[in-house]
């Protein structure tokens, strides 16, 4: 399961970074829930140090919040946090794409062909994970042949901090059987790659636009719904 220490340069606390991140966004570890370091330690075979200064790494990434009294709690966000974090999205994401579909290539189109179709295919196994996982793809593909890294980076802390509530709006869904905003996601992408292999960057990046804004709607009105996402899991038992 982890990196083998004698083959690289991962330090523990590299290792409880990596695992715990992928634990949010593969939503084990919920919005809200509880993060005890003791029982991280021990489930990740480490001492409580390097998981303690993986908590600390991933506060300030915003994955995780420490609360008086309570500890570290997976970040919950509110409808009006979502709200401002889709308007940087918008502002940030928007810049990336105006650059990047300038150079799109045929390889690149064909990744990301690849992407959604592999998205469509988790989506009806209930794959909650690999939706998340190939929708990611699919937009990094743009985002990722801006040229300012710095940008980028943003793009990618942004994405981050949303995933493990993605991953909870995935997961409620698909198993209640309702796939009608990844139907919808399914069509929407669709119509950027076509209009994308027209060579119409200006519509495409148009496109984007209201992708992501259906986005932050479905987001938005499941956080109403929903109020805390937090719910059981198996992390510490």
């Amino acid at each position: 399961m982890f990196p083998n220490p004698l083959a690289g340069a991962q330090t523990a606390e590299d290792v409880a970074v990596t695992e715990l991140r992928a634990a949010i966004m593969r939503g084990d570890l919920p919005p809200g829930a509880a993060i005890r370091q003791d029982a991280t330690a021990r489930k990740f075979g480490l001492s409580v140090i390097p998981v303690r200064e993986a908590l600390k790494t991933l506060t300030a990434e915003g994955l995780i919040t420490h609360r008086a009294q309570q500890g570290y709690v997976v970040t919950e966000l509110d409808p009006e946090e979502l709200d401002g974090i889709y308007r940087v999205r918008e502002l940030l994401e928007g810049e990336a794409e105006r650059v990047g579909v300038q150079r799109l290539n045929t390889p690149t189109l064909n990744a990301m062909r690849k992407s959604m179709h592999a998205q469509r295919l988790a989506a009806r196994a209930a794959d909650a994970a690999g939706v998340i996982a190939n929708n990611r793809r699919f937009h990094f593909e743009i985002f990722d042949l801006c040229d300012n890294p710095l940008l980028r980076r943003y793009v990618r802390q942004i994405w981050d901090g949303l995933d493990s509530h993605q991953a909870v709006f995935y997961r409620r869904t698909l198993i209640i059987g309702d796939t009608s905003r990844l139907d919808r996601i399914h069509a929407e992408h669709g119509r950027i790659l076509d209009t994308l292999a027209a060579g119409d960057h200006e519509s495409a990046v148009g496109l984007l636009a209201q992708h992501r804004r259906a986005n932050h709607e479905s987001l938005r009105a499941f956080l109403r719904s929903e109020g805390s996402l937090s719910q059981p899991h198996e992390w510490f038992r």
